[in-house]
């Protein structure tokens, strides 16, 4: 994880916002990628968060689908990839004695704003 110990603000700096952090890959609109992460965390039958690292991995396993999925990239861009593992991080040590956190309304929201928030800073 970067040396950073708090979750990145968007860098308004720059223009970049969680909601259109991914713009320069062909996503206008970041709530895409949580609305399709979370579709094909479902239909993996994994619909019921579960703070364990395995679930985790399945999350951004998840993730990781939905943004090849919706871009023109062959693979994930290095910078994106680092957004993701510093993202799940900080997810994690939010979520992992949390139980009963809902997956829809807190965990996924929570997760991309932290990655989209590291991507605005990692894609300069």
């Amino acid at each position: 994880m970067t040396d950073s110990n708090n979750s990145p603000d968007a860098d308004a700096s720059n223009g970049c916002t969680t909601t259109n952090s991914f713009d320069d890959h062909g996503l206008v609109d970041g709530g895409v990628l949580i609305r399709e992460t979370y579709y094909r965390l479902v239909d993996a039958g994994l619909g019921s968060f579960d703070p364990t690292e395995r679930y985790f991995d399945q999350l951004e396993s998840a993730f990781l689908w939905s943004y090849i999925g919706l871009t023109d990239e062959n693979g994930i861009p290095p910078h994106v990839e680092a957004a993701i593992d510093d993202g799940r991080a900080l997810t994690y040590e939010a979520f992992h004695e949390q139980p009963d956190a809902d997956l829809r309304t807190d965990v996924l929201p929570a997760f991309y704003q932290q990655v989209a928030g590291f991507h605005c800073l990692y894609r300069k």
